[in-house]
């Protein structure tokens, strides 16, 4: 379907009715019609990607300390700022994310991963933060960020009573709005149950200590679930495969590339991946005190470090080689900061022009969501036309009303049947 370019003028509102939510998917209705159950095969992945996040010279620092001994005797006797000091997380980070495409942040503990994810995810003020995240060259509000995106943590947070069917229904009632039906809404678990490769579990709780439920990996890719609900555009994981035997970190890193396939931008930290799991990650930086080290295909790991002067061995896992690398590196420091600056040396060799194909052929940022949600993504409809011209876009902050949540989720006979389902396990 291919859409009329119209002049735009981006508008954000408050959170609105369920009128509100009727009237704009009738509007959406008009323009393209949405496929709940659009899931491409990983054998068919995206031809033409539409979004690419770009971030340059991400730099986020935290002034520390000294510890008190009265710590709650005011703030004038908790630190001095005569005494403290600056520590650098970020130090001038630059790189891009392609749809389609899985983008691993690698390092070692403390060497800034998860801020670097928490950067480009939104979750750090950005009055502390300098730089810029761009989605197809425009800079992104916190508010439409919300709805495209995201963002799974390191831990599960799980009702054990539940089942996985019952669980990713939940979050569907939670997370898509009312002018979805629930028919719709079973339909969207349905397939996500499959994408996910759950089937076999749709119908056993989650479990914990005390009843046997899932594996350790279907529990975490039912984390995944509740969370990309809504088919986002835009993908955030925190070490999603942290606890994981080979097998189970494998299947969800293949569950995460089909998600990218399906038109999705994933991007995750990761402490040592395996070699098959290496095969799956389309780019890779590594990380050292905060710095980039390494910014590249996996195929270039070889070629990078044999040009610095380390011979690269042809056989074992290219990533934990490249990860023993650094650390060795990383105990002298004159060392570490070789490696910094001809990792920019080598990254301006490789694109002299500082710039790539896609980014001159990118779509505009409210042509590439009209078109993405035209294709099937973002289930909810929540960035959505407001009028038959679609010259503005509503971004409401919930995707449900208050009172929704409080009688209809929350009401006596949910309760209840919680309770039951509580002793028929106990």
């Amino acid at each position: 379907m291919e859409l009329q370019k119209l002049p735009f003028q981006t508008q954000f509102s408050p959170s609105p009715s369920l009128k509100d939510f009727q009237k704009v998917e009738q509007n959406t209705q008009k323009y393209s019609e949405h496929q709940t159950l659009n899931i491409p095969n990983s054998s068919n992945p995206t031809v033409d990607p539409i979004f690419l996040l770009s971030f340059e010279n991400l730099t986020y620092s935290v002034k520390v300390g000294p510890k008190s001994r009265f710590p709650y005797c005011g703030n004038n006797i908790v630190s001095r700022e005569t005494n403290t000091n600056t520590k650098i997380l970020l130090n001038d980070i630059s790189g891009e994310a392609m749809e389609g495409e899985i983008m691993a942040i690698l390092g070692a503990s403390g060497s800034g991963k998860s801020t670097l994810l928490d950067a480009l995810a939104n979750r750090i003020d950005r009055n502390s933060l300098k730089g810029s995240v761009t989605l197809n060259g425009e800079a992104l509000e916190s508010s439409v960020l919300k709805v495209i995106s995201a963002y799974v943590m390191q831990d599960d947070l799980l009702f054990p009573m539940l089942t996985v069917e019952e669980t990713l229904m939940f979050s569907a009632d939670f997370r898509l709005p009312l002018s979805l039906s629930n028919a719709k809404k079973k339909e969207r678990v349905q397939a996500l149950i499959d994408q996910l490769g759950l089937r076999n579990a749709a119908k056993t709780i989650i479990g914990d200590e005390g009843r046997r439920g899932v594996s350790g990996g279907e529990r975490r890719r039912v984390s995944i679930g509740i969370d990309i609900i809504h088919d986002p555009i835009l993908l955030f994981l925190d070490e999603p495969t942290s606890g994981l035997d080979s097998t189970s970190a494998y299947k969800v890193v293949k569950v995460l590339q089909r998600i990218a396939q399906s038109g999705s931008i994933v991007i995750m930290s990761i402490h040592q991946p395996s070699s098959r799991i290496v095969d799956l990650l389309d780019r890779l930086i590594f990380l050292s005190h905060g710095q980039t080290v390494f910014n590249g295909s996996a195929d270039n790991l070889p070629c990078f470090f044999d040009d610095f002067g380390c011979a690269f061995p042809k056989k074992g896992n290219p990533a934990e080689i490249a990860l023993d690398f650094i650390r060795e590196l990383d105990d002298t420091p004159s060392e570490a900061r070789n490696l910094v600056e001809f990792n920019k040396s080598w990254q301006a060799s490789m694109n002299p022009d500082n710039d790539s194909n896609y980014k001159s052929s990118s779509l505009q940022l409210k042509d590439a969501i009209m078109r993405s949600i035209a294709r099937g993504k973002l289930v909810s409809g929540v960035i959505a036309a407001t009028d038959a011209n679609l010259t503005s876009f509503a971004v409401p902050a919930f995707a449900n009303p208050f009172w929704h949540h409080v009688l209809a989720n929350r009401g006596f006979p949910k309760r209840r049947t919680g309770a039951i389902r509580m002793k028929s396990t106990s």
